[in-house]
């Protein structure tokens, strides 16, 4: 059988619009992760993220 691989959540940094996959948070026992944003961004250190499925949203 095929493995399918995990997509992780996705972050937007709400300064510079940078793209970051989350951070493993837990392990989920049925399978799979919980992800958490990471600490800060790696372009320009801010620390405010926004899932990527809101980031359309934000400010409105």
């Amino acid at each position: 059988m095929a493995h399918s691989p995990e997509q992780p959540d996705l972050y937007v940094c709400t300064e510079c619009q940078v793209a970051h996959a989350g951070t493993v948070a837990e392990y989920i026992e049925s399978g799979g992760h919980s992800y958490e944003p990471p600490e800060a961004c790696g372009a320009c250190g801010a620390s405010s993220f926004v899932e990527s499925s809101g980031w359309p949203h934000v400010g409105k």
